[in-house]
């Protein structure tokens, strides 16, 4: 009778983790495939994301709310709850955005798409640890190790939906296959109901206030150690991810690590035993002065990278592990994880609503790490440094020596830094801006960073300013296709920089810039003159550039040009390069228009896409053949360009000119078309990052790094 009661319980136990692991992959995956969908209604701006990802939280933070809330009847009303979604499925989103008022139909749309079964998944990992604490079963005491459960189920979602299933699959096919999904986690939930009923203790639907009265209550110091342990990781993952993403580009690995880490330093920690390594116990001060020192050495690339996120993973695991070991007994679990879900929340809203007003660089870095130091001393109530007998003297000079070196190092290299010759720094949702002035042979230069990415440059000399310089110097591609448009020309440019398109614009011309980011028109017009000195008619429009075409005036010429030159940086805004966003762009262009996408790029190889993108929509287009590095002068780089037109006779002045038309000679792999329904981003990146390795110079890189 013992053997089967325990194999029941066995069952009971594996069909709970199922549960929960389940529950976590659905609600992770939910967040990019929501985004995902929104992206072709609402476009790329800040605002969008930043209402998606504070809308995210805040219902998981209901979520929790409404397990601790209703602690006492998370039984057979929870299962009521539980078939709310059902009503919606399969997972879709309907949106005719409002131009007037954008942000108010966005948090529309997601509050009738996705708001109850967010919220409803959000309750899964407290829901199953409180059942598991009111049962008989032999976990009943600790069930924390549940919450490791979850975390593995996001880390699973976090890889499966990057590498597998935006790549295989479309965003229709991946709504229908989460709706499944959720059909068989709801099954789940009233399987584990079922399985536990018998092993409930009494009150379950009553509540258990025998055992919470029994508990000591939770003090001030415990919510305020456990917002604090939530809070600092929560931006510091926020903080690190930005500072790699400046360092190295935005492409998916550079969040996808630091937010892998971060959820594998919860399952370290929160499974059965778990809490802070014994390695790491005390060795916090050196950890948070290394990675303050690796801040401020500077961007040395990959090496640097790794030992960030080393730092980040380490200081994870101290968090978490010390949140672990604070936490109150199982009848206090909804208090804790409600502490925990607002503490993420704080954090994650400081970093992404409050430090690009607050810093004009990624200075949240240095600000969290320094912020550490205190919780961690607060939270641990340990002293620095745990003497022992016979080596304890020892152990002290060591750890004072290696804190003072680092702590010179510190300084030094925050005295370098203060400097250096910026002219000037800016921050927004949209990133870093910094204007540096560069002595440049033959004449010194400006240049414009967006990020670590040159969004433009300018001559300062006043006779020379208005030449074209770095990517659009006369005989590049750029200048190519500027050069062989007839007179009169009526242009478009999604992507403003310094504005240096402006440079080709004559009179009676008028170009039209596309720039998603308010702030970039004020900073291109006080750092450069290519607006103001534009020989012909120029204005801004700002806003996402598909969505500012698809609404122009139709009254209004279409363009003879439309250039796309959004595809420099390293964050690819993909719904731009779409088989409908090149319709939308149709729809606007002359008969004998060109459509013009500068595709220069450290890590993306985006040709094939528009050339398979052109076949299926029967256009011609052609290639340029990059100035060799061999052959580019002083303030030139290497061009890369793709042009379509309607017409194949359009191109045949850019063939004259070595440009290669598309064909079996044109080198380029064949390629899936990107949609609004499918966007494989890995395969450009593989391609675009093999290309990169391939001239890769070990020896010319070693000379980056500061000595």
């Amino acid at each position: 009778m013992k053997t089967a009661d325990a194999g029941n319980d066995r069952i009971a136990m594996a069909v709970l983790t199922g549960m929960v692991f389940c529950g976590a992959v659905l609600l992770f995956g939910l967040e990019p495939l929501t985004g995902r969908l929104l992206t072709p209604y609402f476009g790329g701006a800040a605002h969008v994301w930043l209402t998606c990802l504070m809308f995210f939280q805040a219902i998981l933070f209901v979520g929790y709310l409404y397990s601790h809330l209703f602690a006492r009847k998370l039984g057979v009303w929870h299962l009521a709850i539980l078939a709310l979604p059902l009503v919606n499925l399969p997972l879709q989103v309907h949106a005719q955005p409002d131009p007037h008022a954008p942000l108010a139909h966005l948090l529309y749309v997601l509050s009738v798409s996705v708001a109850i079964p967010f919220a409803v998944l959000s309750t899964t990992a407290v829901v199953a640890q409180a059942w598991l604490s009111k049962s008989r079963l032999g976990m009943h005491r600790e069930p924390y190790f549940l919450y490791a459960a979850s975390n593995a189920g996001s880390l699973v979602a976090l890889l499966g939906y990057t590498f597998a299933a935006e790549p295989l699959m479309g965003v229709r096919l991946q709504g229908a296959a989460w709706s499944l999904a959720y059909v068989i986690y709801a099954c789940l939930v009233v399987a584990s109901w079922v399985l536990l009923r018998p092993n409930l203790g009494p009150g379950t639907e009553g509540g258990k206030e025998e055992a919470i009265a029994a508990s000591p209550a939770v003090g001030a110091a415990a919510y305020g150690k456990w917002l604090l342990l939530s809070i600092l990781p929560s931006a510091f993952l926020l903080a690190v991810t930005n500072y790699i993403a400046l360092e190295v580009g935005s492409f998916p690995l550079t969040w996808i690590l630091p937010l892998a880490l971060y959820l594998g330093s919860f399952i370290v920690t929160f499974r059965t035993g778990g809490g802070v390594p014994r390695f790491l116990r005390n060795a916090w001060p050196e950890i948070l002065l290394a990675g303050l020192l690796m801040f401020l050495l500077g961007p040395v690339h990959w090496l640097a990278i790794i030992g960030h996120l080393i730092v980040f993973f380490l200081v994870c695991l101290i968090s978490h592990g010390t949140l672990y070991e604070l936490r109150p007994p199982a009848a206090r679990l909804t208090n804790f994880y409600l502490a925990a879900a607002l503490g993420g929340w704080i954090g994650g809203a400081l970093v992404s609503l409050g430090a690009p007003f607050l810093f004009p660089a990624l200075y949240e870095y240095p600000v969290i790490v320094l912020l550490l130091a205190p919780a961690f001393w607060w939270c641990r109530e340990k002293p620095l440094t745990r003497l022992r007998t016979g080596i304890s003297y020892a152990a002290v000079v060591g750890r004072s020596v290696v804190v003072a070196f680092l702590v010179l190092l510190i300084v030094k290299e925050g005295w370098q830094t203060l400097q250096e010759p910026v002219r000037f720094r800016h921050r927004n949702f949209y990133g870093t801006y910094t204007i540096w002035d560069v002595a440049s042979y033959p004449q010194d230069i400006r240049q414009l960073l967006h990020g670590r990415t040159i969004h433009g440059a300018q001559l300062l000399d006043p006779e020379t300013r208005m030449t074209p310089i770095m990517y659009y110097f006369i005989g590049g591609g750029i200048a190519d296709v500027y050069e062989t448009a007839p007179p009169g020309r009526r242009m478009a440019v999604l992507g403003l920089g310094a504005g240096a398109a402006a440079s080709y614009v004559k009179p009676g011309e008028t170009m039209v810039y596309y720039e998603i980011d308010p702030d970039n028109e004020g900073i291109a017009r006080h750092w450069f003159s290519f607006l103001d000195e534009c020989r012909g008619r120029v204005r801004v429009v700002v806003g996402d550039g598909r969505l500012g075409l698809q609404n122009s005036d139709r009254l209004e010429p279409p363009y003879d040009i439309i250039h796309m030159d959004a595809f420099t940086g390293d964050g690819i805004p993909t719904h731009l390069l779409t088989r409908e966003a090149v319709r939308v762009y149709l729809e606007r262009l002359s008969g004998n228009g060109v459509i013009l996408f500068h595709v220069s790029n450290r890590y993306y190889e985006l040709r094939p896409v528009i050339k398979a993108i052109a076949a299926e929509l029967g256009l011609a287009g052609a290639v340029n053949v990059p100035t060799p590095k061999t052959e580019l002068k002083a303030n030139q780089s290497a061009t890369w360009c793709v042009v379509l037109a309607r017409n194949p006779d359009r191109l045949a002045a850019l063939v004259r000119k070595g440009w290669i038309p598309f064909g079996p000679g044109d080198g380029l792999r064949e390629v899936t078309p990107w949609t609004d329904d499918y966007i494989n981003i890995l395969l450009p990146l593989r391609d675009g990052m093999r290309e990169r390795w391939d001239g890769f110079n070990f020896a010319q890189w070693l000379k980056t790094l500061r000595p």
